[in-house]
């Protein structure tokens, strides 16, 4: 059954133009014939397994990054990306033998990680979508916006922009919906704590761009020594993607994702 939901998730990402292969840059390495094409069909295998985390749906995520791995085991890469090509292929490896999915998260993150300093290397990359951020007060807004942002904030990782990600985590630490809610009130149980880590972690994002052991949130004036780094920000994006899985598994929510990654109402 795996084998039709991901033929059909790429081609649902590829025929509704999803963006995700290489932008030549002018002076750039050479890559060999068909690398671009084949380049398109690793972004989209991708995207399938965000989404897959996103809904909290780990054996789709597992079987795409299987996909995955095949390809950056068997396509030539250029010399600029081959260390990159290995640590993606290891990291896709990760996704599909970890235990649950928080951690096929963060090694999913990690990856995405690896793919943008790959496009920095070979001085190439995804385009980055300019979509308006969805407005409107009411709960299923608020989530298209949680959900534009987590997009940006990937395709900030895949572009290899700290700048780009901490714009898309402001969004994101918008004010929670649920308020000044008591944990003690909630419910479903655990369903506050996961929105204050939410938006905890994207605050963090947009202030410093990297999350602290000891779950310290600097104050927007603060002053915070040292500049965001892509790995602190993917290690961010990890737990983001696990948290959101988390939080529509407790409420028995799944989102129900449009060809190009944007929420529907969920069912």
């Amino acid at each position: 059954m795996l084998g039709p939901i991901i033929a059909l998730g790429l081609w649902i990402a590829l025929a509704s133009g999803c963006d995700c292969g290489l932008k030549r840059g002018s002076e750039g390495p050479a890559t060999p014939d068909g690398f671009e094409e084949v380049m398109n069909e690793h972004g989209a295998l991708s995207l399938v397994a965000r989404n897959a985390l996103i809904r909290g749906d780990l054996p789709v995520a597992r079987q795409s990054m299987r996909k995955l791995a095949f390809f950056m085991e068997h396509v030539p890469f250029p010399e600029e990306g081959k260390h990159y090509a290995r640590v993606t292929r290891e990291l896709a490896t990760e996704v599909r033998e970890a235990a649950d999915l928080e951690e096929a998260c963060m090694a999913f993150a990690l990856l995405s990680n690896a793919c943008g300093q790959c496009h920095h290397a070979l001085d190439q990359g995804p385009a980055m979508r300019l979509d308006p951020t969805p407005e409107g007060a009411d709960l299923q807004m608020h989530m298209r916006r949680h959900h534009w942002a987590v997009e940006r904030m990937w395709e900030a990782l895949l572009s290899d922009s700290t700048s780009a990600f901490q714009a898309a985590a402001a969004i994101l630490a918008e004010s929670p919906l649920h308020g000044s809610a008591s944990p003690d009130s909630e419910s479903p149980p655990g369903t506050t704590r996961l929105a204050y880590e939410v938006h905890d972690l994207a605050f963090a994002a947009a202030v410093e761009g990297k999350a602290r052991e000891d779950e310290y949130v600097p104050q927007p004036d603060e002053v915070v020594e040292g500049k965001p780094t892509t790995l602190g920000q993917a290690e961010i994006f990890g737990r983001l993607l696990s948290a959101c899985s988390q939080c529509h598994g407790l409420l028995d929510v799944e989102p129900v994702l449009t060809p190009s990654g944007h929420p529907q109402e969920a069912r």
